[in-house]
């Protein structure tokens, strides 16, 4: 099907003064409002010229009517989509709404609220930013700004730590107007079930896996335990159940009437720390920490923990003392988190493989604009290999025969550890390559913008999201003409991602506003995409042809046969996840909503104390007479949110373990999501009812003469809490598939 053409959209659903503004013809004819509209584009556009001295193009105009009109908008690489959000943000702040302005990371939003600073300096409006060590009051004041930039997440923890607060003062009041996603693809589809967490601390000692990780890391692969297919899951055998009950020194390590299991449990935390996370690849140890990679984004995930001991086991693996545990006290996805604004428009470089999807959960329309300088790239058929190791040296000769033209050459990988692994081989032929990853994501900026250079050689994982433009003949263009001559920025693939956008976004590099340059993807079937999503078919086809005389083209014409395959298998998982996933978060998302609905009448007013005097009349007139109404109102106040967050902490562990279970429903017949609805909402009735019950109980048991300090001794808040996301999703790395996998056998720890 052909992709939508954003003028076409336009010209059938926009008003006549956006038209006009987006090329498209319309109406002669204006109503009042409606010039008065066109105007603010008009003025915005004008200002935006005299401020950062750059004039808006067709295709940004075009962009920023779209943004405002609420669609999706996919922008070419180079074509200036943090330009087109900024007029559109302009134009709804000149109409009273707040806009947030939401990036994929905290350094984008700080760049683009400073870089667009004086234009909407210019235009009387307010504009501010945020990030990870913006505090309450800075992020109080944040938020009262027309204009607001921040990470996605950043948004989704304030809105989860106002959730736990006990005074207005702690809040910092988040408001959900209007929100333009940039990257929408990865932020609204990628990460949408991803859940964004709070954690505080417990009353529990850290979790010290020391013994359990000294007798797996003895054990052998394939004699003691196996590993999956999938690469999610490593299983003990016979001989490797011996080895660890005799290290142990326990006589049956599957009877758990002893310890209720947790020997169990422990080893095979220790045994997927050691198996299944992989250093460099699903973390880095920086800074004496273990810190997660984002599968997504080729960055430290900062605040990032892996939940149910699996983290404590890392850190005993790396030989660093383990973290402190904790309680989750709320959760809230990206998807319900964005459902909250009024209005929601998104921009992306490869924004249309996903406009379905869009449409389905957000129902958000989607378009394309044209390039405002056609694109001249080429785009080299993909190199196929058997083994990953062919594939590398094809990639590193490549290398080498364009630098000695000169030609700067671009590599995108998907992990810390081929990116260094790259970088070795091609140090060991002379070549000097800059590495991008996780372990030195804060110098991203300048590498990416001398990734254009002359002779330039850049080892990134997952480019996506940098944010940052590679100008041909460096960040300052002194020697583009040079690389104009030797073609341009070559870009090269080391594979292919889990989805056909990510391979675009790759490629969108080259070619920037009509530059020269080229693009070829090496893939190997060792290639991580390959190994986990590969037909079995299709492989048994390969080998028999590649054992056949004569047959060496059709065993080629198969490589790329199943790399194919396995992309298409990875995205069809992907959205089958998300739709399955979103279909269990919506009935949490509910209960949620009514929890904080009415967690804010106890905060704002006395329905504790009334709710309590329902609950238990003579109490309430005890603590009235022996303590005065003000003294009864607070000590009422502080209980009920004490126990109405551990109630829904509880809840939330509940739900956890049923849908880690619900799937079995599905042997009997049943839909595993609407079995899961059903019984979150039966476990729910009753909640506020059981709620006073205790909250009656726990002031029945304080002394009414000095009840303030009775109550503050007795409720228990977290003295600390911190932020982190858990990735629901299949095509995570495969240490987050084995965090899952976890829970089910760890059900009771409760632990982040």
């Amino acid at each position: 099907m052909p992709a939508p053409d954003l003028n076409h959209l336009l010209a059938r659903n926009l008003p006549p003064w956006l038209l006009r503004f987006a090329g498209v013809p319309g109406n002669a004819s204006f109503a009042r409002a409606e010039r008065e509209a066109g105007d603010t584009l008009a003025r915005v556009a004008a200002v935006c010229a005299r401020t950062l001295g750059v004039t808006p193009t067709p295709p940004q105009l075009t962009a920023a009517a779209a943004l405002r009109a609420g669609y999706g908008v996919e922008m070419h690489t180079g074509e200036g989509k943090t330009l087109a959000g900024a007029l559109a943000a302009a134009c709804h702040a000149f109409e009273g709404r707040r806009v947030h302005v939401l990036t994929a990371n905290d350094y984008l939003a700080r760049r683009d609220a400073a870089w667009m600073g004086p234009l909407f300096a210019e235009l009387g409006i307010t504009v501010s930013s945020i990030g990870q060590r913006s505090g309450t009051q800075d992020r109080r004041r944040a938020y009262t700004a027309q204009v607001l930039y921040a990470s996605v997440s950043e948004v989704g923890y304030d809105v989860l730590r106002d959730g736990i607060a006990w005074t207005d003062a702690e809040r910092v009041h988040p408001h959900f107007d209007v929100a333009i996603v940039d990257e929408a693809d990865a932020v609204m589809i990628d990460e949408a079930v991803s859940p964004l967490v709070l954690a505080g601390d417990s009353a529990a000692r850290p979790q010290d896996f020391a013994r359990e990780v000294a007798v797996v890391q003895t054990l052998l692969p394939g004699e003691d335990y196996e590993v999956d297919e999938q690469g999610s899951t490593a299983v003990l055998t016979e001989r490797g159940v011996a080895r660890v009950e005799r290290a142990l020194g326990i006589a049956n390590l599957f009877d758990g009437a002893g310890d209720s299991g947790e020997s169990l449990s422990r080893v095979n935390v220790a045994l997927m720390a050691m198996a299944i996370a992989t250093r460099d690849v699903d973390y880095v140890v920086q800074d004496g920490a273990v810190r997660l990679v984002s599968a997504s984004r080729g960055r430290i995930a900062r605040g990032q923990r892996w939940p149910d001991g699996l983290h404590a086991a890392v850190e005993a693996k790396e030989g660093i003392p383990a973290s402190l545990p904790g309680v989750i006290l709320d959760s809230v996805t990206i998807q319900e988190l964005l459902g909250r604004y009024r209005s929601l428009a998104g921009m992306s470089g490869t924004l249309l493989a996903v406009a379905e999807d869009l449409a389905e959960f957000y129902r958000l329309r989607s378009g394309s604009v044209e390039r405002d300088v056609p694109s001249v790239r080429v785009d080299e058929p993909a190199a196929l290999f058997r083994t990953r190791e062919a594939k590398h040296q094809a990639i590193a000769e490549e290398v080498v025969l364009r630098g000695a033209t000169g030609q700067p050459v671009l590599i995108g990988t998907q992990s810390v550890e081929e990116s260094e692994a790259l970088a070795q081989l091609l140090a060991e032929r002379g070549v000097d390559a800059r590495v991008l990853n996780a372990r030195n994501d804060e110098a991203e900026a300048d590498v990416v913008a001398a990734a254009g250079d002359l002779g330039a050689v850049t080892i990134s994982t997952q480019i996506s999201g940098r944010g940052t433009d590679i100008r041909l003949g460096g960040a300052a263009e002194e020697r583009r003409e040079e690389v104009l001559a030797a073609g341009g920025l070559r870009v090269i693939a080391a594979g292919y991602y889990p989805s056909r956008r990510l391979d675009a976004q790759l490629r969108g590099r080259a070619g920037r506003r009509g530059d020269p340059g080229s693009t070829r993807v090496f893939a190997s079937l060792e290639d991580e995409l390959v190994r986990l999503n590969a037909p079995d078919f299709l492989l048994a086809r390969l080998a028999r042809r590649s054992r056949r005389a004569g047959e060496a083209a059709r065993a080629d014409r198969d490589l790329g046969e199943i790399v194919r395959a396995s992309q298409l298998i990875a995205e069809a998982l992907r959205l089958a996840q998300h739709r399955t996933t979103w279909g269990y978060s919506l009935a949490i998302s509910k209960q949620r909503a009514k929890v904080l609905r009415h967690r804010a009448e106890i905060l704002g007013s006395d329905r504790a104390l009334r709710e309590v005097g329902e609950e238990d009349p003579p109490l309430r007139e005890l603590l009235e007479t022996r303590a005065g109404r003000p003294a009864a109102e607070q000590a009422c106040r502080d209980t009920a949110l004490w126990c109405l967050d551990e109630a829904w902490s509880e809840h939330l562990g509940l739900l956890s373990e049923l849908r880690d279970g619900i799937h079995l429903r599905a042997l009997g017949g049943e839909q595993p999501v609407e079995a899961f609805h059903s019984e979150a909402l039966r476990a729910f009735d009753g909640f506020f009812a059981q709620l006073y019950a205790r909250v009656a109980a726990e002031l029945a048991a304080l002394d009414p003469t000095d009840l303030a300090a009775a109550a503050a001794a007795v409720v228990r808040r977290p003295s600390s809490t911190w932020t982190y996301m858990i990735v629901d999703n299949p095509l995570g790395s495969n240490a987050d598939r084995a965090a899952r996998g976890l829970k089910r056998v760890l059900r009771g720890s409760r632990l982040v």
